[in-house]
């Protein structure tokens, strides 16, 4: 979705082959465009994103977001690790800081809306509503990591790239100089060195990093390990025991256990949702609601059922098993390509 001709459009410049070329594509369509680079830690490579705004004749700010990144994600990123939780950052992060403080930001700046290199589309309906969709490359697409914005973010949002294919839009980009042969893609843990989350709670909360029992739902002690923290619903690999194979049931932080099963015991058809962001036309609707559904990123959509109780939460029936509910992490729900609601697995 293009906004109207005389918008002015920010554009969220990482420095990566994804938001160069949407920098690229708005250029093209005749927008006044400005670049904004958020700077979020003291690791952050501004140099890149400044030289490709320079390349395509965009005026470029840099925003020093760092105070505000390090108390709403970093630090939240460990203290939900710590509660035993398996936090999902970049969603928290499109919603607060790129579509939150960013988009206030270039605002003041006189910006009227907000565009990035997300793989995603947001289409306005006949009754003015805007639905976010999935984008068409179903490698790269990405309505996941946007599913908790709401009506009012979303329009002022604007992804170019939701009907186009990765591999085109690398190849262009390259072929207009924009980028380098081999350069790396953007980490999607930005705040994270060799992306090794157990060294930065390690580091942050040294008294999680201690040796515990691993036990199976008996009670029964199979090992050892050195901190809860490093586990996660559903691993199996790095448990060091004989026998099984074992899966990771759940993390005790508080007794410091690993509690191990099978891969039947991590089955499950119900799962309760809190944090709901609806997305339906009719947001009163209290009768079930037939969708597909995905609890993490990368899981094929399965069919299920969505229905919606007090306080912003939900339960989600699906009609299959699937395995490996971890709380913490996002549950989204589709009608076709359409995002119709999303919350916060419970614990």
């Amino acid at each position: 979705m293009f906004p109207v001709k005389d918008a002015v459009i920010g554009l969220g410049l990482s420095g990566g082959i994804d938001s160069a070329f949407v920098g690229y594509l708005l250029k093209q369509a005749g927008y006044k465009v400005q670049a904004f680079t958020m700077l979020l830690n003291p690791n952050s490579n501004c140099e890149r994103a400044i030289a490709i705004a320079a390349k395509l004749d965009i005026p470029h700010r840099t925003l020093d977001l760092q105070e505000e990144f390090e108390a709403g994600v970093i630090a939240n990123f460990v203290r939900r690790y710590a509660e035993g939780y398996t936090p999902s950052p970049c969603v928290f992060c499109n919603r607060e800081f790129k579509f939150g403080l960013m988009l206030k930001a270039i605002q003041d700046y006189g910006c009227t809306h907000l565009a990035t290199g997300h793989y995603a589309r947001a289409l306005r309906n006949g009754a003015g509503q805007i639905r976010l969709l999935r984008g068409l490359d179903p490698i790269k697409e990405q309505s996941y990591f946007l599913a908790q914005l709401n009506q009012q973010q979303l329009e002022k949002a604007v992804f170019p790239l939701g009907s186009l294919h990765k591999n085109e839009v690398a190849k262009q980009a390259r072929s207009l100089g924009l980028l380098s042969e081999g350069q790396a893609e953007s980490q999607d843990l930005c705040f994270l060195q060799d992306a090794d989350y157990t060294a930065l709670i390690a580091t942050r909360r040294p008294e999680l990093n201690k040796e515990g029992r691993i036990v199976d739902l008996n009670g029964k002690q199979l090992g050892w390990h050195e901190g809860a923290f490093r586990y996660t619903r559903g691993q199996r690999k790095g448990l060091g025991l004989g026998g099984g194979p074992w899966f990771v049931l759940k993390t005790d932080m508080a007794e410091n256990l690993v509690v191990v099963g099978s891969r039947e015991d991590l089955k499950q058809k119900t799962v309760l949702l809190e944090g709901m962001n609806w997305l339906l036309e009719d947001e009163n609707q209290t009768a079930d609601i037939s969708c597909m559904a995905q609890i993490r990123y990368r899981m094929q959509a399965q069919t299920a059922k969505l229905r919606k109780l007090p306080e912003r939460q939900a339960v989600l029936e699906f009609d299959e098993y699937v395995y490996a509910v971890t709380p913490g992490q996002l549950a989204v729900c589709y009608q076709e390509d359409r995002v119709i609601a999303s919350g916060w697995i419970a614990s």
